[in-house]
């Protein structure tokens, strides 16, 4: 009897997940590696500083001593989602106190 019971158990296992794949495929989302997919938007911002290959500073809102913020954009790499400040030199660094920044 016990036997049954574990081999009714294990059945109900399988059923239940062979219906999250269902679920899956009935969404659309059939990619297979597991990794989240993402809404991509491929329009570069207006505004956006070319920084390297396919990759961009957009500016943001300016901070409460009127330093312009970026962050980074690639409509094909992923990129580190970090406030970051334009120096004197053009590049661009998260630490605050290296902007070229005038209120």
């Amino acid at each position: 009897m016990a036997r049954l019971l574990g081999l009714a158990g294990a059945a109900v296992i399988v059923v239940a997940l062979a219906g999250c794949g269902n679920e899956q495929a009935m969404n659309g989302n059939t990619e297979k590696s597991g990794a989240p997919t993402a809404a991509r938007d491929d329009r570069i911002p207006d505004g956006a500083i070319a920084v390297g290959d396919d990759v961009y500073m957009v500016p943001m809102d300016k901070d409460a001593e009127g330093c312009t913020m970026f962050r980074t954009f690639s409509p094909t790499k992923a990129v580190t989602q970090a406030i970051q400040y334009r120096r004197a030199d053009g590049t661009f660094t998260t630490d605050k106190g290296g902007a070229a920044c005038t209120p």
